[in-house]
Parts: C-alpha cells; sequence; structure tokens
C-alpha cells in the first residue's frame, strides 16, 4: 500500500470511525455526513471556511465536494430504490442567499420545535428502520441541520436460502462464535484477489448501487488493513474487478451503530466550527452559533434477499442569547472480519460515492 496522499472525505472518515472502534462493528454513512456538513459551508467565512474547504476538498486529488453537491444529490434522488432528505430545522433567521442555494438540493426550512418534530422527520424518512436521533433539545439549542438516505433493493442473483447453515466466524481476538452463513454461486463473478485481500462485487436487481464484499487475508488484521488503506488502492477495489467463478459465503448481519462524530470531525481538522468565534455569517445574522454535536445513526440488514440501509445525520447548533426563549470456483468465505461497501458511480463527476461502508468484527 502507498503513501496516504491523496486523501479522500469519505474514506478519512470511515477510517477515523474504525480507529475508536476497533472491536466492534462499524457501519457508517460518509455521504449522509458529507450533505450538511458541505450544505453548511456555504453558510461559513473566515477561517471557519478554510478549515471545511481543507476537510472536504483535498486540492491534491483535484476533487471539490461541495462544489459538485448538486450532481451527487442528483444521483441519488434519480437511483428510484435509494431516498435522499435535507432539512435545516431553526430558530433563528436563515439568510435569504443561504435559502436560494439550497433551493436545488429540496432543503427543507422550518421551525425547529421539538424533539418529537426532528424524530418524526427520521422516522418517515428511512421508512422507520431509524426512529430517533435525539431524546430532547438543549435549551441553547437554535438550530438543527439534518440529512437522511435510505436504500432497499433486492440481489440481482439471490443467495440459496436452503444453503445458508450455523457455522463458524473467527473473530479478531482468535475467538470464534457462530453465524447463519448464506451461500451464493457465481459463474460470471466481479472479483479480484491476491494475496492482501479477496473482493467480490455483487449487483442489485433495479439500483445502479453495488455492494462490494472485501475479505482481508487470513494473516492481516482487519483493522490493520483498513488504516493503512490509502485513496488509490482504496477506489482500485472497484476497478480492477476481473470476471471469475465464484462460490461465496457470506453472514448474514443486521446491525444499527450510533456515533458522536465531534471528536472525528475534529480529528479532520474541523474546529473552528465547535468554537464561539465561528463565522457562520452568510448562514445568519445571529451570534454567536457554533455546532453542539453532530451525530449519526444507521442501520444496516444484508440477508439472502437483498440490502437494506439507512443513515441520519443532524448537526445541532449552540447560540447563548437565546436561552431564555428556547423550549426543551473461487471460494471467498467471509467467516473472520470483512468490510462491506454500497457505492454508486455518478460518471457526470467520475466519483464513486461510498453511500455506506461497513467493518464487521461480529455479525
Amino acid at each position: 500500500m502507498i503513501s496516504l496522499q491523496p486523501k479522500d472525505f469519505q474514506i478519512e472518515i470511515f477510517k477515523k470511525a474504525i480507529k475508536i472502534n476497533l472491536s466492534n462493528n462499524v457501519v457508517l454513512s460518509p455521504i449522509s455526513v458529507l450533505f450538511p456538513l458541505a450544505i453548511l459551508s456555504e453558510g461559513v467565512k473566515g477561517k471557519t471556511l478554510s478549515e471545511f474547504q481543507n476537510m472536504l476538498n483535498d486540492p491534491t486529488n483535484k476533487f471539490n465536494y461541495t462544489e459538485n453537491l448538486n450532481e451527487i444529490y442528483n444521483s441519488i434522488k434519480n437511483d428510484t430504490c435509494l431516498k435522499i432528505a435535507n432539512a435545516i430545522l431553526t430558530k433563528v433567521k436563515v439568510s435569504f442567499p443561504f435559502i436560494q442555494k439550497g433551493q436545488s438540493l429540496n432543503i427543507k426550512f422550518d421551525t425547529l420545535k421539538d424533539a418529537k418534530q426532528i424524530n418524526n422527520w427520521v422516522k418517515e424518512k428511512t421508512n422507520g428502520k431509524i426512529s430517533n436521533i435525539i431524546d430532547k433539545i438543549d435549551p441553547l439549542q437554535v438550530m438543527m441541520v439534518l440529512n437522511a438516505l435510505y436504500f432497499h433493493d433486492d440481489w440481482k442473483i439471490k443467495f440459496n436460502k436452503t444453503r445458508t447453515k450455523l457455522e463458524p466466524f473467527y473473530l479478531s481476538n482468535s475467538t470464534e462464535t457462530k453465524v447463519n452463513l448464506m451461500y451464493l454461486s457465481i459463474k460470471n463473478a466481479n472479483y479480484i484477489g491476491n494475496n492482501q485481500f479477496q473482493a467480490i462485487k455483487l449487483f442489485y436487481n433495479t439500483s445502479k448501487v453495488s455492494a462490494t464484499i472485501v475479505l482481508p487475508a487470513k494473516n492481516i488484521n482487519i483493522n490493520n488493513f483498513i488504516l493503512n488503506m490509502d485513496t488509490k488502492f482504496f477506489f482500485s477495489i472497484f476497478h480492477n474487478i476481473k470476471t471469475e467463478e465464484v462460490e461465496l459465503y457470506l453472514p448474514r448481519i443486521k446491525l444499527e451503530n450510533s456515533f458522536n462524530l465531534n471528536k472525528i470531525l475534529n480529528e479532520l481538522g474541523l474546529k473552528e466550527a465547535f468554537k464561539e468565534s465561528a463565522d457562520f455569517s452568510a448562514l445568519t445574522d445571529f451570534k454567536p452559533i457554533y455546532f453542539d454535536t453532530v451525530l449519526q445513526k444507521t442501520f444496516f440488514e444484508m440477508d439472502e434477499k437483498g440490502t437494506t440501509a439507512a443513515a441520519v445525520t443532524s448537526v445541532s447548533f449552540l447560540g447563548k442569547s437565546l436561552k431564555s426563549n428556547i423550549k426543551v470456483p473461487i471460494v471467498m468465505k467471509c467467516d473472520r472480519p470483512y468490510l462491506i461497501f454500497l457505492t454508486k458511480y455518478c460518471p457526470k463527476i467520475d466519483k464513486t460515492l461510498l453511500l455506506f461502508c461497513a467493518k464487521i468484527e461480529n455479525p
């Protein structure tokens, strides 16, 4: 594996999530995090803007997420098996130019009321797979920016349910557990394998989304595999696929995750946005206003029939002065930790979108 440059926000945020969850399952949606941050980057100035730009857009790979956000949004929206929604709920006035910029992304602007309002939106936009993102609104919170992403489709080639068996799965800590291991035989599989890993790309019945399963070699720890991965190596997995006959054994999984992303975003360089000195003057005239908490919840189910995945990301803002006014052939047997990437290629901007990524430590 080669040097860590250039960097891509989608990969870097997944690696940071892995680093703080070395022994646990991780399901993250980089795209769901990207949307509220890229939207809010249009509302910042000065040092705050520089940090957003440095985090989201790496000049070394000549790709700008904020400039291409509309194309990414349309690519997702036009896929009948994907649903995406954005909302800004606020107690303070949002500038008209910012509202105009948000029209192409169909951002819902509304008054911030209570946790029930937010959680009802979350439940609706994820088809009930995620029922809540917060328990209550802090008395100092003045704004909430939300993104929801939902995917559901059946496999193009379904697993043979009669072949699913309870078999051993070997954890990173060398212990053993039992899992329902599904079986699929594919004559012309999209596959790549070498002394470092095996990877297979699976397709869905209707969607342009694909699922790439990556299984590191037995002598390679999955966390080291991910953390040593760079942008060029990562995306080469998706493009160097060859046609082979493969017998695939894959665990049936149903997972849920919840992340506080504050520390991760700080480590990625976003610091000023969490301070009272943050400059959101292109978003609102209200001061001070700054990030309180960035949260993500995910749901991920993969079985013999297909895949269902959902993510919600929330960015809450604090604003001190409103305190008094606010109310509350080849055998690929995944019998050890492996990775899943749900991706969608956006041809107009030549970019692979990381919709969902997962590290499966213990199915």
